[in-house]
């Protein structure tokens, strides 16, 4: 239980004289202390905890749909974490505050202001900054990066096709809001010396031309880079021609300077084990994308491991500090210290932090070559606890327990109003300055590698300090520590802490934001409003009081892959934002916590910069979700002007208001092929778009499967990660069977034969039963590991002979559409029920797999999200709660069939997660295993021996499985599952396991007429995740000694790392197998409840 420290810290000003003494004299002011966490991880307790969790973030975000623009942060906290329920009604009105107490944003540092309109010096310098050298035509100097770009993924044709030339003067002149990162698109005619007509991509900077190159390639040559692959192979062989209705160049321009991506815990949740290869690919795509910041976090324990042992403190007190690879951004912002799980680890965490700096090295150069600005590591206070005996006169403070994670958390810290932490900051940033230029990793143009520096005080830690005067003075020292340390700094957080509304009333975030504020008015910091999709904080901080920020997409939540998504707000609310009265929204990012899920969210994003602001907005404020709540629209504004006579050398801004759907239809076909994509498979993903990607219902989070978290037989959990899923399920499932319909070729038809046994269901499971008053299910000697006898041959078995009897034997073809599921029972005795499928309506022949888009890996992954998604947010859930009623019924016959049944629907979701190496635990297990790298040291003829190696590898393996099942020392507890993913080798391996323990459980306490003994139960199921958390394997190249691990009993080679299967197939084989389950299961009343 996590126990909230009521009592508050007052934090007094201290002498200006005090404050000059040596660093081991200090005054009589009082620490500031950090107090109890808010985490959202924490808030998983609401799903998966059998205990009552209390933590002092009890307060609710308030989702973006239910807040008015005036709500203040002065909301009540709820008492207990069940009652955030209760709080997500909008708050009342602000009181006693006015946009007029705000200063004006004007500011003497350009590098966060809004640019000028048109081509006033003042933007030019605001490019120049951005890019300092002249552009010209060819394909050499500054354009460099650009061209090595083309050729690292386009063929030959394509790299004398494209020219680029930076024009740091490029600006549309009929645009008041679209001024920055400005590109043109148009044909060359060629030269004397060679008449080829080639592509000319003018930009003002290095990112706007490569937002060029991917509107290029996005609207001329139809592919895209994504996360889940790319047409890339199917790029037209000849370079197409620009071409556009008058037959003009194409002019674009984003109305944020910023386009910005990542969250601190992406390099956790995703970024872990990446190795250079995938890291360049990443660069290369937010290239493409126009990202112009992100973080650049990775290899910083390289920085602090010289910074603690400079300051006299020892290998192993480092080591108590940092943790274990997989878990290093929740260290980096205080709220875990030390590793857990195996033993003494000094060694291994020493090699990755050599390994890892080395790959920062290849990362940060490729980000300068780019100009891309990196938001580097700062000193933000939290320290090892040893370094307080090297300061005796120095009052340190500890952090609060995070999380339940004691002993890990609880860290210490330096008080920012004390002088020792202006003296740490100052020598920690010129430290890392010092060690990027000595490493070599600085080019030419850069004598730092950023002046952005993140720092977050309160990430899930409450300051027990509220009082204004405080809040004010804490944020003033750290914006002076800062400017002490590099006088250009500029002091990027994260807006997350200030969620905490029992905490951040509006008097105290107006504080907090003063302290900045005393420092070149606030100019030289940037707040990203880290959940502005569901619950945005611009609105009800009057724009962060006159602070720079930007408006961005979280969406997950430790790289949950739920189907989830606010699209009408996404669609409306930046633009709001953007003409919210103190002006200062100046970037649009994405934040989630991880990557490879929702990609058209974050594509949709990243594309509206660059969308004209004059054409959009009018027609966006019109939709938005909150005119419905009873928020008035901000007033239209004039439409840009685009029938101008233009003046000479004039550049104009050729763009409409933004068509939603157009861009939905167009996104698809390029993912999928514009000629392999049929109207129907378009009309699946405008189905979805407005049912997974529409939230309506006030849910502030993607759902929790309950194939994810620990069996029980209550499992419904209301509030952060919600077990419910609230969208209409009927029409989803629809959307499915039209995407599997959309499959369907000759061949398909041929294998799959013309009719589908589907279901009258519990007699499907009933005639599945092999046996008396036995459960299917038997454990191995050791009890921890079960192994099925039946179930799955019996239950296959019974379908196979049920299809012999009656449709394989009569060869029916179908007459019935397969919207309509029309049963036909075949024998008056027949338990099962035969729903024939027809071909495609309209169709007289079937499309050849050629014609399809079945080879594409981006359809292929669509195909087994959305299959994933209807197993096991309705298929499994259904099954369970109707093997729950039959065990309450105490009818055991139906309770062993339907147990069988919803442990079949896992097996068969494992199945087709296998089928692409997206949806795997072979592929993050080998990453984690295959970064197991040593800088070698040798003294004579001594290295390390391979051995050491071998287990380096086991212990980056054991952070990786930890993290996605336990996320800390112990299970069913804390954060286990919060990162839970619905990959193959999980579900089978893992999640399987203790489902499987459960029914078995359920079906024995039914037979022996008792209620199930949930302490026993608990017990083994935690044995069974045991067992899986602490196995090696060898796979995909990851053991480093693969003689001698071939013969080691204690290793396994169950994860492949390439997919297994056929995904056309398996989820055709699904959809016969579950698709009429999964209508019933969703017209199930029950299932919205």
């Amino acid at each position: 239980m996590v126990k909230d420290n009521k009592s508050q810290v007052g934090c007094t000003k201290t002498a200006e004289d005090e404050r000059q003494q040596q660093l081991q004299v200090h005054g009589p002011h009082q620490p500031e202390q950090r107090g109890k966490t808010g985490s959202r991880r924490l808030s998983l307790a609401l799903i998966i905890s059998l205990s009552t969790l209390c933590f002092s973030f009890s307060s609710v975000l308030t989702p973006v749909h239910a807040a008015s623009p005036s709500s203040p942060l002065d909301s009540p906290s709820p008492g207990s974490p069940l009652q955030r329920q209760q709080h997500l009604s909008a708050p009342p009105p602000v009181t006693g505050s006015s946009h007029s107490q705000v200063k004006s944003s004007a500011g003497s540092n350009p590098s966060w202001r809004l640019p000028p309109k048109a081509s006033s010096p003042q933007a030019q310098t605001f490019r120049k900054r951005k890019d300092s050298s002249e552009g010209s035509s060819s394909n050499g100097g500054s354009e460099a990066p650009l061209f090595a770009l083309v050729k690292r993924h386009f063929p030959v044709a394509y790299h004398d096709h494209i020219q680029f030339k930076l024009q740091p003067g490029l600006v549309a002149t009929n645009s008041a809001s679209n001024v920055h990162d400005t590109f043109r698109i148009s044909n060359t005619s060629g030269s004397s010396n060679n008449k080829k007509e080639t592509l000319l991509i003018e930009g003002a900077s290095l990112s706007a031309l490569g937002a060029g190159l991917n509107y290029y390639l996005r609207n001329v040559c139809q592919v895209e880079m994504s996360w889940s692959g790319d047409r890339f192979d199917q790029i037209p062989a000849v370079p197409p021609k620009w071409t556009s209705s008058d037959n003009g160049p194409v002019v674009r321009a984003s109305f944020v300077p910023w386009r910005y991506y990542m969250n601190v815990v992406t390099f956790g949740y995703s970024f872990a084990f990446w190795d250079w290869s995938r890291w360049e690919r990443e660069l290369d795509w937010m290239m493409l994308n126009g990202v112009n910041m992100a973080l650049a976090m990775v290899g910083q324990e390289h920085i602090v491991r010289k910074f603690y042992t400079d300051q006299g403190l020892t290998t192993e007190d480092i080591n108590e500090f940092l943790t274990g690879p997989a878990f290093m951004p929740w260290q980096r912002m205080g709220n875990i210290q030390g590793s857990w799980g195996f033993g003494n680890d000094t060694l291994y965490k020493n090699d990755w932090i050599d390994s890892q700096w080395e790959l920062q090295g290849q990362i940060i150069r490729r980000m300068q070559e780019f100009n891309i600005t990196a938001i580097m590591p700062s000193f933000n206070g939290f320290v090892p606890r040893a370094l307080a005996s090297k300061y005796p006169g120095t009052k340190f403070g500890q952090a609060s327990e995070w999380a339940g994670m004691d002993p890990y958390t609880r860290v210490s810290f330096v008080p920012s109003t004390d002088p020792l932490f202006a003296n740490l900051s100052k020598t920690f940033i010129e430290l890392q300055t010092s060690m990027y230029g000595a490493s070599g990793y600085l080019d030419a143009g850069h004598s730092t590698p950023s002046h952005h520096y993140l720092l977050d005080l309160y990430n899930e830690l409450n300051p027990t300090c509220t009082l204004v005067a405080c809040l004010q003075q804490t944020t003033s020292s750290v914006m002076k520590a800062l400017k002490a340390a590099d006088p250009d700094a500029i002091w990027v957080m994260q807006g997350w802490f200030l969620l905490n509304r029992g905490i951040w009333k509006q008097a105290q975030t107006k504080a907090f934001f003063d302290g900045i504020r005393e420092t070149n008015q606030g100019r030289d910091a940037f707040v990203f409003d880290l959940y502005s999709d569901v619950a945005p904080l611009w609105n009800i901080t009057e724009g962060f009081f006159g602070i720079d920020w930007g408006w961005s997409m979280l969406n997950n939540f430790g790289g949950g892959q739920a189907l989830y998504g606010t699209l009408p707000t996404l669609l409306s609310e930046p633009f709001r934002g953007y003409h919210q009265p103190a002006k200062t929204m100046k970037g649009m990012g994405i934040t989630m916590e991880g990557i490879n899920n929702n990609e058209y969210l974050y594509q949709l994003i990243l594309d509206l910069p660059w969308e004209s602001v004059e054409a959009t907005y009018p027609l966006a404020i019109k939709t938005s979700p909150l005119i419905s709540k009873g928020v008035a629209p901000s007033p239209d504004l004039p439409p840009i002007a685009t029938s101008q006579v233009p003046e000479n050398g004039a550049v104009l801004l050729n763009q409409g208001p933004l068509d939603s759907q157009k861009h939905l239809d167009d996104f698809i076909r390029r993912r999928y092929g514009p000629n392999q994509t049929s109207d129907a498979v378009l009309q699946v993903w405008r189905t979805l778009s407005t049912t997974v990607w529409d939230i309506r219902s006030g849910q502030m989070s993607q759902s929790k499967s309950i194939l994810d978290i620990t069996p029980a037989l209550d499992m419904k959990r209301d509030g952060f990660m919600s077990t419910h899923f609230w969208y209409d399920k009927p029409t989803v499932v629809n959307a499915w069977t039209q995407l599997i319909d959309s499959t369907q070729t000759e061949a398909s038809k041929e294998r799959r034969g013309h009719g589908v046994i589907q279901n009258a269901f519990q007699a499907i499971f009933t005639a599945a039963v092999t046996g008396g008053g036995t459960s299917n299910i038997t454990k191995t000697a050791g009890g921890s590991q079960g192994t099925v006898t039946t179930l799955w041959t019996s239950f296959s078995n019974q379908i196979r002979d049920a299809y012999k009897n009656t449709v394989g034997q009569q060869q029916q073809k179908s007459t019935t559409s397969t919207a309509t599921f029309a049963p036909i029972t075949s024998s008056p005795s027949s338990p099962y029920t035969i729903v024939t499928r027809s071909d495609p309506a309209g169709s007289s022949q079937l499309p050849t797999e050629a014609e399809l888009p079945l080879n594409v890996s981006s359809f292929r992954y669509d195909l087994v999200d959305v299959t994933r998604e209807i197993m096991v947010a309705i298929v499994i859930p259904g099954l369970h709660r109707e093997f729950v009623a039959a065990y309450r019924s105490k009818n055991l016959a139906t309770t062993r069939s339907l147990g069988n049944g919803l442990l079949d629907a896992i097996l068969d979701t494992d199945r087709i997660l296998a089928t692409h190496s997206h949806f795997m635990v072979g592929p993050w297990i080998r990453d984690a295993r295959v970064s197991a790298k040593v800088v070698r040291k040798m003294t004579g003829n001594t290295t390390y021996i391979e051995g050491v190696e071998d287990t380096y590898a086991d212990y980056l393996e054991y952070n990786a499985r930890n993290q996605v099942t336990w996320w800390g020392p112990k299970g069913q507890a804390g954060l286990a599952d919060y990162a839970s993913k619905e990959w193959a080798g999980i579900v089978k391996e893992y999640y399987y396991p203790r489902w499987r323990i459960f029914v078995d459980r359920v079906v024995t306490a039914v037979q022996e007429g008792r209620s199930l003994n949930y302490t026993e139960y608990l017990a083994n199921s935690l044995s069974a995740e045991s067992y899986w958390e602490k196995e090696a394997t060898c796979l995909g190249g990851g053991c480093l000694l693969q003689e001698e691990a071939s013969t080691r009993k204690d290793r396994v080679e169950k994860y492949s790392v390439n997919a297994v299967g056929d995904t056309i197939e398996t989820a055709q084989d699904l959809w016969d197998r579950w698709g009429q389950v999964a209508l019933r299961l969703a017209q199930d009343p029950a299932a919205n409840q």
